[in-house]
């Protein structure tokens, strides 16, 4: 037993060093548990391993002993572009640089005397990640890469106070990093009406911490039904030491490049703000057999924080500017299916989640429309008293086609970044749980 904890150390150790970076509705991740992704995400109310500290830390009181699951999954989008209007205009095609991002899941349960319990976890709930080619892409003036990490550490505390109720609450201490980067493009010289790259600007930032809390509830009625629900609050962090830097990109006329170099501004500190959601969650379970359970979830995101993002210069604060997103609220209904028997458990499940970007907000920095996930997974008990369990899921994210533009302060609507944006997402995840 002691060789089967310490591979379990390790294995926490070496997902915790992995932060996040994926793509999801606006910018959250909700593949924090293999089992219940399996159910595409419905487990608010039959969640039954350590994951219940993300998906419903009141259930918790509902776990014997020690948990512990790790894990983690592998996302794979791939996003193409079709562009519209006089800018880029109809005929205009691109696809994102294909990446592959690796969320960590580390979470731990442990019952105490008298209906309490307890449990911690660390995870990446938000993200993003994208890609464009800095020299074709005919967007880069706008973005050619952003990679926000995440990575958040939860403590909850869990209570019984009868057979039928469990109540919880945490506190969340989540860190975050961004980087940024896009190009500037003027006029070529000589006229034409072409235009050159003359700079490479890159914003970027350390780890910066901000704290949230969260609350939990599970009833169990009757036998046959379980209902949870829980509560995340928002989270803003503060980034005020990140640096910007301006990257000269020389055309080889020595006249104009002199031009661009005097106009440039120096690397310097900069500041923005970073918006993270509350979270609403509630679920009903129903075991119709005893090897079946079924349930339903409804997820509420509280997007519309999400109102701009500013970025401030410091010594140059006339070049600072606000990128307005003007997110709305946006919710997902998550249903899924779990089949027993023996040592095997089988899962799928569909969900659709509902994008809070307004059309105006949709470009390559971060092209969001509604998506459809469906799921297929596979549980296998193994060891002593089925002490180990291995989970694994595959998730097809089918998001709609989306038409959008990029528009700034200022700019002429002849001007807008239009186009229509398709993604897909490939998603494989795997999950160890162990229990003592």
């Amino acid at each position: 037993m002691r060789r089967h904890r310490t591979l379990l150390v390790a294995l926490m150790l070496a997902a915790a060093l992995m932060p996040s970076r994926a793509r999801a509705t606006g910018y959250a991740i909700y593949e924090q548990g293999a089992a219940i992704l399996g159910m595409a995400g419905a487990g608010t109310a039959s969640v039954h391993d350590a994951s219940a500290v993300f998906f419903n830390p009141a259930a918790m009181t509902r776990l014997e002993g020690t948990h512990v699951y790790v894990g983690g999954t592998a996302l794979q989008p791939v996003t193409s572009f079709a562009g519209k209007g006089p800018n880029p205009g109809w005929g205009v095609t691109d696809e994102m640089v294909r990446q592959t991002f690796y969320p960590p899941t580390i979470y731990a349960t442990h019952a105490l005397k008298k209906g309490w319990a307890v449990g911690a976890g660390v995870n990446s709930p938000y993200g993003l990640g994208v890609e464009w080619d800095p020299v074709t892409f005919a967007g880069r003036y706008i973005v050619t890469k952003v990679d926000l990490q995440t990575l958040n550490g939860s403590a909850c505390l869990a209570w019984a106070p009868s057979e039928q109720w469990s109540f919880a609450a945490g506190a969340d201490v989540m860190y975050a990093k961004v980087l940024l980067k896009n190009r500037t493009l003027v006029a070529a010289p000589g006229g034409g009406g072409g235009a050159v790259d003359v700079a490479e600007t890159e914003l970027k930032s350390g780890f910066t911490p901000a704290g949230g809390w969260n609350v939990a509830a599970h009833f169990t009625p009757v036998p046959k039904w379980r209902l949870g629900a829980f509560y995340r609050s928002k989270v803003v962090v503060h980034v005020d030491d990140a640096d910007a830097a301006f990257t000269q990109i020389r055309t080889g006329n020595a006249a104009f490049d002199a031009g661009v170099a005097a106009g440039l501004p120096p690397a310097q500190k900069v500041s923005t703000v970073l918006h993270f959601p509350a979270i609403w969650s509630a679920g009903a379970a129903f075991e119709p057999a005893r090897a079946w359970t079924v349930e339903a979830d409804f997820v509420y995101y509280e997007w519309s924080v999400f109102k701009d993002l500013p970025i401030n210069l410091h010594t140059t604060p006339s070049r600072s500017f606000v990128r307005v997103e003007d997110y709305d609220d946006s919710w997902q209904i998550r249903t899924g299916g779990e089949y027993r028997h023996g040592c095997l458990a089988y899962r799928a499940g569909y969900y659709f989640d509902k994008s809070p970007a307004p059309t105006a907000a949709v470009s390559p920095l971060l092209p969001d429309a509604d998506r459809h996930g469906v799921s297929l997974g596979l549980g296998y008990a193994v060891g002593t008293g089925q002490r180990w369990t291995v989970d694994v899921f595959e998730l097809g994210l089918f998001v709609n086609r989306r038409y959008g533009y990029s528009a700034s302060a200022g700019e002429a609507v002849t001007d807008h970044f239009q186009g229509d944006y398709k993604t897909f997402v490939n998603m494989v995840g795997v999950g160890l749980g162990y229990r003592w």
